[in-house]
């Protein structure tokens, strides 16, 4: 029965010694160096910068500007405010409604020819800004503004 007790004792502490493994010592320690060095490190730059700090601040002389204070005060005038007036059209300008007017193009199709005047798309007897178009050739287009006859005229 000894022999049966000896043997259980042993798987006993073999069991033991695999379930709860020891972190050795030696191990530990250089996590704990590494970290007081850091520490350390911080705190040493944390000291450098506060040196270069305080030595910048007492290198920088600031140059007090002389008190304004003391000098008395000139009297300001102001200047009127200037009125622009803009002149209205001229009775040249107003004899010219054709400036009002863009022709971009002229084209044609099978049985119609259309242009294109400010961006509109008209035909003959369509009106576009006032005016009715009035008849569409290959190189102009007469406005029919008020009575007042325009052509205008491609660049080509």
């Amino acid at each position: 029965m000894s022999i049966i007790n000896e043997a259980l004792k042993k798987t006993e502490q073999s069991i033991h010694k695999n379930s709860i493994p020891e972190i050795p010592k030696s191990a530990t320690k250089p996590y704990i160096i590494y970290i007081l060095i850091l520490i350390a490190g911080l705190f040493l730059s944390n000291f450098v910068f506060v040196l270069l700090r305080h030595k910048t601040e007492t290198a920088v002389t600031v140059k007090k500007s002389p008190d304004l204070t003391d000098q008395p005060v000139k009297e300001i005038k102001t200047i009127p405010p200037i009125s622009v007036v803009t002149p209205g059209p001229t009775l040249e300008e107003n004899k010219t409604p054709q400036a009002n007017f863009v022709l971009s193009g002229i084209f044609f199709s099978d049985n119609d020819s259309y242009a294109l005047v400010n961006n509109k798309i008209v035909r003959e007897n369509d009106s576009v800004d006032g005016a009715r178009v009035k008849t569409i050739t290959a190189n102009t287009v007469e406005l029919d503004s008020g009575g007042m006859l325009i052509t205008l005229a491609t660049q080509r």
